[in-house]
């Protein structure tokens, strides 16, 4: 009994000496914090990792209808009202689908009048379902209703007024219309009642200055446009003032990443993705420039690609990309 006694007596000192040690470190921890004025959930949240994105995952494939309906070279993709649509330059037309990638039509015809197309290239949709085609060769953007019925010429008070040269990548952000030309080798950002708003670039290799920029993207108040001959996108102002350029390499000096590039996205966390198309991948790129990660690579897999073109991010995190050779629209999800 005396055994037990003691050994209880012994148990309940070290508590008491352990209740003591804690309340020692806790006011020790306390006087540092308070003294050096630092808060501890700060220092807490200093330390958690941040979380980096990672490629996105294959979801399916689009061939378009069996038969002679089916891709022969996608070039361009967006989705508007769960609707894709995609110019099919090797087919003069464009190809429209459902959210699950069911054929839904196509319009467009080869030639070079109202309604043909000799070869779409950039395409967008307004908010009315309007739908805009850049007819590269042509040198005009065509518009079309929802039926894909010829509506009229973009910007141009009768046909053969030429205000565009070789138009090519197409972007629409609100009432504001985004437009690059081959051979101004510049960006035209329009009304979308065709009132010239803005115009920026000139042929160059100097910051500001462009070759052959084949897609324009406008997200948050900044205009990102793939300079392709230069191996480089620049990033300027909503007003046409040029901010960066970035390429993979430092400060964007050095060797590309991203070789005779094409489509660029922008996701919901602000990655910034590039289709190089000579080397067949798609390479991500932080808000400075600076590279994150690649996928893709050269091959007829699912996750391959061969001179891959076009590039749409949709609000839902899905990704399209024109897979040119292999006649197909890659559709990955995040």
């Amino acid at each position: 009994m005396r055994a037990l006694l003691k050994r209880i007596k012994l148990t309940w000192n070290s508590v008491a000496w352990i209740i003591m040690a804690i309340f020692l470190i806790e006011a020790a921890g306390f006087g540092y914090f308070y003294w050096a004025r630092r808060n501890p959930a700060q220092l807490v949240t200093t330390r958690l990792p941040e979380l980096q994105p990672g490629p996105p995952r294959f979801l399916y494939s689009l061939y378009g209808p069996a038969g002679g309906e089916s891709f022969r070279k996608p070039m361009a993709v967006t989705v508007s009202g769960r609707r894709i649509y995609v110019s099919d330059a090797g087919g003069h037309r464009v190809q429209v689908f459902d959210y699950d990638g069911r054929p839904i039509g196509s319009f467009g015809e080869p030639g070079s009048g109202p309604g043909a197309l000799d070869f779409p290239y950039g395409i967008a949709v307004d908010a009315q379902g309007q739908i805009y085609v850049a007819d590269m060769t042509v040198g005009a953007i065509k518009v079309y209703d929802n039926a894909g019925q010829f509506l009229r010429y973009f910007a141009e008070a009768k046909p053969g007024d030429h205000v565009f040269q070789k138009p090519a990548g197409l972007y629409i952000s609100g009432d504001r219309f985004y437009i690059t030309d081959l051979i101004k080798n510049q960006v035209l950002v329009y009304s979308l009642d065709g009132q010239k708003l803005l115009e920026f670039g000139k042929k160059g290799t100097a910051n500001g200055e462009f070759k052959s920029p084949n897609f324009v993207l406008a997200s948050g108040n900044q205009i990102y446009v793939v300079d392709t001959g230069n191996d480089r996108v620049e990033v300027f102002s909503d007003q046409g003032k040029y901010l960066l350029s970035f390429n993979g390499a430092p400060g964007g000096k050095g060797d590309s990443l991203i070789i005779n590039p094409r489509g660029v996205g922008v996701d919901a966390h602000g990655t910034i993705y590039v289709v190089s198309n000579l080397t067949h991948q798609v390479v991500a790129f932080n808000a400075q420039g600076q590279k994150l990660f690649v996928f893709g690579g050269p091959g007829v897999d699912d996750d391959k690609f061969s001179l891959p073109n076009g590039l749409w991010i949709d609000d839902q995190g899905r990704f399209y990309i024109t897979d040119t050779v292999n006649r197909r629209v890659a559709v990955f999800e995040s």
